[in-house]
Parts: structure tokens; C-alpha cells; sequence
């Protein structure tokens, strides 16, 4: 029976206590001592016995209760440490000061191929002969981290000394009793990595856009993305191919792997080549010791993405064709094999069946990547899309430069639903961003849009415009609807029809005429009538 004990925190109690226990004859078999609390397991105690022996204790002086416990604290602190160290799919060893394994995982256990009991006070060195483990002691088992082999298996090692309780003894301060040592999965890293790169959990709903083209590519991807087989997005440069294989991603049965990309088009063969595979340690004069896994280790049960993969080299897509044909790879400069499961999602804005046509891509890789297939459809064939993006991107722009929302008007729709977008919606992001940044005003108009699309800041030359026409008028207002709205001032009220542009006038004149009387004498019409609408649309205040 296991039982707690709680009293004064008085010289002279435990001794008390362990009297009283002896007198009767008891075995203690485990007994703990915390400021206010005695813990004790005594096998021998029968529950009928228990209230005779409770009796007895609390006439000790300072004992203010006893109650039956399923656990002492050391044994439930201990059951927690077991369920956490099953928890982790990485193995977790810990070992003594002298490198004995005090502990293991059952992840460490299946990778040693062993039970944890024969694990147990064995010498490290004997599963994992590494120089650098026979220099732990020494190094007061603080490494660096760096790779390692387990079990056949490569890991990152992460090595923590298990320090001394403060007890306030300078004696062996500097020597630790032991360390911890975790072996991280290079696909474990791979989830850290997603999880810090994609915040935004992208999905099918997240994707702007309900013109039919849209919707239809968007099902279409929605079928493909459970299917696990590769995947080739083919589309215009800006089209959203990295949004649609993330989307692909979390729609599948690997959402909760990695999702790592790479654009092939972004460096140099070698760098591609040791980014994609990884390299083992010594295969380069500047390769970090111990070697560095590759995003096809990192991504080891998820998805790889490979942005403009017809870039690639020649003898990069022999290097890929064998990891899609059976999982396989070496690193550079290694011997060593890798097995991976990854799912391959490839995307070009190039011709690829053209390119094995005439050579410059291999034929059999493109049919490899080319199991499922889906192409994006560009900017100018989803005008039904530009509002909605538009919207979004200016909301946006508006809240990383910390500013007021500002109003597209109708002429810069019309700007934005006329004009090709070769760079599609990546372009259209980018004008709407520098627009927005160099406003002035509170609107969007057909002019900030040209300046931003061209580069331009300045105000355009006004000088040879036909002066029958109002200069200060908003873009594409005809003449005839300048008189229209400087008649529709002078009224109180009017059609909601000239709302927008009359807004839109006020806006664009007010600052050369900050005043409702300069306003209103530029205009034509009564000062009270420009001061009501000054009101009415909070311009100047």
C-alpha cells in the first residue's frame, strides 16, 4: 500500500514517523521526504490495517493527516517520462558519465533492433561508432550537431548534458552525471520547416477566383490532388502554380508531411544537385562536416515540389528519372543508398512534350511526371477574377504600409480588366502593391495604376490636352460629364448614379483648392453646397 503523509515541516518528524513504522514491524520498501509531505510504500499493509496504522501516525506531533495514494510522486514523474519518451517518433537515448545507456525510447529500441532491456547499461559506442561519440565524456557531452548513422538510418545527433541537481555543493560543478541524446528524422526536420514556411495552410477555397476557367481548373485539381501519383501543373509565368501544388498538398493523404520546393532554375547544376540530394560528409572542400540531407530526405513521406523543372540539366533529370522510377538516390559523394517516399509535383511555364520532342528534355522523365496534369489558365482569360484579386491584393498592400484602405474607383477597374497582364496575377500583385504604396489620396484611379505600371511617380503632362476640357476632372470623365456632376453640386440632393464620379472630382481637386470656398469657386457653385459634400464624403476633415 502506498500512503501520504502530511504535517509540520519540524526537526525531528521523519525519524518520528519511521519509529512508528519499525515499531510495528513494517517493511518500507520506497520513502520520500518534501517540506510538508512523507511518502511511503510498505507491501505489507492490508486496507483493513490501514485505519489501525493511520491512528497510530497522527499521534505524532505536527501529523495532520494520512491518505492512501496510487502512486509516489518519483513513480508517477517517471510514468509521465516513459509516455512522453513513447510519444516522440524520434529516438531518444540517455546515457551515464560514462557513456552506459541509462534509458531508451521505444523509437530508439526498434532502431537498435533490440529490447530496451538489453539496451540498458551497454556502452554507447556499441550502436553508434561515430569518433565523435567516444569523445563524449570528454567534451562533457556538449556537441555540436551533426550527422550521424543509426540502426542504417541517417539523423541529425543533438547531444544535452544532464547537469547536477543545485544543492549548493561546489564539488563536481563543471561534470555533468550524463546527457540526452535525440536523433531528429531528416523528414521530422522537413514537418519544422513546412510549419514555419507555409502559415497560411493553403487550400482550394483560399485560391481567389470563381470565373469558369477558374472553376473548373480548381475541381479539376481538387479530383488529382488525393490521387498519389506525380503531378505536372503546366501554366503562364505568375499563374499560381506553387499555390495550386500546396493546395494539391493539403488536399492529399500526406498533408501532414513536408511540403519542401525547390525552383530548378534558381542556381547552378552543382548547387541544385546538393540541394536536391543532399551530400555526404567529405564531398567537398567547404561541405559541412558530417554531411547535409537533401530536400528529398527532408520531404521523406510528403510532397516535393519542382518549380520550372524544365530547367533542369540533362544529368539532373537522369538523377531524378531514378528516384521516381524506384525511390532511390545517393547523395553526392556518398555510397550509400537512400530509400524515400515522396510524391513529385512538377510545374513549367515551358512546352515540355515539345522539349522531348526535340531532345532537350528526357522523354521518359516527362511521362513520369506527367501521370497527372493540370494547366492554369492565365490572367486574361478570368477578367471575371480581376476584382476579387484586386481587392484582395490592395487590402493587403494596405496593411503592411499601415494605411487607410483606399477606394478603386471605376475607371481603374476598367485599367486593370483592359490591360494583357504577360506577367498575370504575380504582375498584377506587384502594380497593385506599388500603386497603393505611392497613393496619395484615399482612390485608386486609372492614372496611380499607369504611373505604377510604368515606373512613373510624376503627374502626366496636361500641357496639349484640349482646355474645353477639364484637366482636373478624373480619368475618362468626359467633358459633358464634368458639366453634369459641377451641375448636380448645386443641388441638394441627386441620382445615386453620379455618386462615384463626383467623389471621385472632389477628391482629385481638393488639394489644389483646400477649401469648401475655393472649391466652390473653382467650380461654379455655392460654397454651402461644396461644404455638404466635403461632409457627406469626409473629404478635408
Amino acid at each position: 500500500m502506498r500512503f501520504e503523509i502530511r504535517g509540520e515541516n519540524r526537526l525531528g518528524i521523519t525519524r518520528d514517523v519511521v519509529n512508528v513504522l519499525t515499531d510495528q514491524g513494517l517493511d518500507i520498501r520506497a520513502f520520500e521526504v518534501t517540506t510538508h509531505h512523507i511518502y511511503a510504500d510498505i507491501p505489507a499493509i492490508r486496507p483493513e490495517r490501514f485505519p489501525l496504522l493511520a491512528t497510530a501516525l497522527k499521534k505524532i506531533p505536527g501529523i495532520s493527516d494520512i491518505t492512501e495514494i496510487d502512486r509516489l510522486p518519483t513513480e508517477r514523474r517517471r510514468a509521465q517520462l516513459h509516455a512522453t519518451l513513447a510519444a516522440l517518433g524520434d529516438p531518444v537515448i540517455a546515457v551515464d558519465a560514462n557513456g552506459l545507456i541509462a534509458q531508451a525510447n521505444p523509437a530508439a529500441q526498434a532502431i537498435a533492433g533490440t529490447p530496451e532491456k538489453s539496451l540498458r547499461d551497454i556502452d554507447i559506442t556499441n550502436i553508434l561508432n561515430e569518433p565523435s561519440i567516444k569523445d563524449l565524456r570528454q567534451s562533457k557531452f556538449r556537441l555540436p550537431e551533426h550527422e550521424v548513422t543509426l540502426g542504417g538510418q541517417t539523423y541529425l545527433l543533438q547531444v544535452e548534458p544532464i547537469g547536477h541537481v543545485d544543492d549548493g555543493s561546489d564539488a563536481g560543478d563543471d561534470e555533468p552525471w550524463g546527457g540526452v541524446m535525440v536523433f531528429h528524422r531528416a523528414a521530422r526536420l522537413g514537418r519544422v520547416i513546412t510549419a514555419l514556411q507555409d502559415r497560411s495552410h493553403t487550400g482550394f477555397d483560399d485560391i481567389i477566383g470563381d470565373s469558369r476557367a477558374m472553376t473548373r481548373v480548381k475541381s479539376q485539381a481538387q479530383r488529382l490532388a488525393g490521387i498519389d501519383a506525380p503531378m505536372l501543373i503546366l501554366g503562364e509565368t505568375g499563374t499560381g502554380k506553387e499555390l495550386f501544388a500546396r493546395a494539391c498538398h493539403r488536399a492529399s493523404t500526406r498533408s501532414d508531411q513536408p511540403f519542401l520546393a525547390l525552383n530548378c532554375a534558381a542556381m547552378p547544376e552543382g548547387l541544385a544537385e546538393s540541394e536536391l540530394f543532399g551530400y555526404a560528409a567529405g564531398a567537398f572542400t567547404s561541405a559541412r562536416r558530417g554531411g547535409k540531407p537533401g530536400l528529398l530526405e527532408l520531404a521523406d513521406g510528403g510532397t516535393l515540389f519542382l518549380d520550372e523543372i524544365g530547367e533542369l540539366t540533362p544529368y539532373l533529370q537522369a538523377k531524378l528519372l531514378r528516384v521516381l522510377q524506384d525511390g532511390r538516390f545517393r547523395r553526392v559523394g556518398g555510397t550509400d543508398e537512400i530509400a524515400v517516399d515522396v510524391r513529385i509535383i512538377s510545374a513549367t511555364n515551358r512546352d515540355l512534350e515539345a522539349m522531348s520532342h526535340d531532345g532537350t528534355f528526357r522523354e521518359d522523365l516527362y511521362f513520369r511526371l506527367n501521370v497527372l496534369g493540370i494547366t492554369l489558365p492565365p490572367l486574361r482569360e478570368r477578367i471575371e477574377d480581376i476584382l476579387d484579386l484586386a481587392k484582395f491584393f490592395i487590402d493587403r498592400t494596405a496593411q503592411q504600409t499601415e494605411r487607410a484602405t483606399p477606394y478603386l474607383a471605376i475607371d481603374g477597374l476598367d485599367w486593370l480588366r483592359a490591360h494583357d497582364w504577360p506577367g498575370n496575377v504575380r504582375e498584377l500583385e506587384n502594380t497593385l502593391f506599388r500603386a497603393v504604396a505611392l497613393l496619395d489620396g484615399d482612390v485608386l484611379g486609372a492614372r496611380d495604376l499607369t504611373n505604377a505600371a510604368t515606373g512613373t511617380t510624376s503627374a502626366p503632362d496636361t500641357s496639349s490636352i484640349d482646355t474645353a476640357h477639364d484637366t482636373t476632372s478624373p480619368p475618362n470623365t468626359t467633358a459633358a460629364q464634368t458639366d453634369l456632376i459641377t451641375e448636380a453640386l448645386s443641388q441638394e440632393d441627386f441620382g445615386a448614379g453620379l455618386d462615384l464620379l463626383e467623389r471621385e472630382m472632389l477628391v482629385r481637386l481638393y488639394p489644389d483648392y483646400p477649401s469648401s470656398r475655393k472649391l466652390a469657386e473653382r467650380l461654379g457653385v455655392s460654397h454651402t453646397s461644396i461644404a455638404n459634400k466635403l461632409r457627406k464624403y469626409g473629404i478635408g476633415t
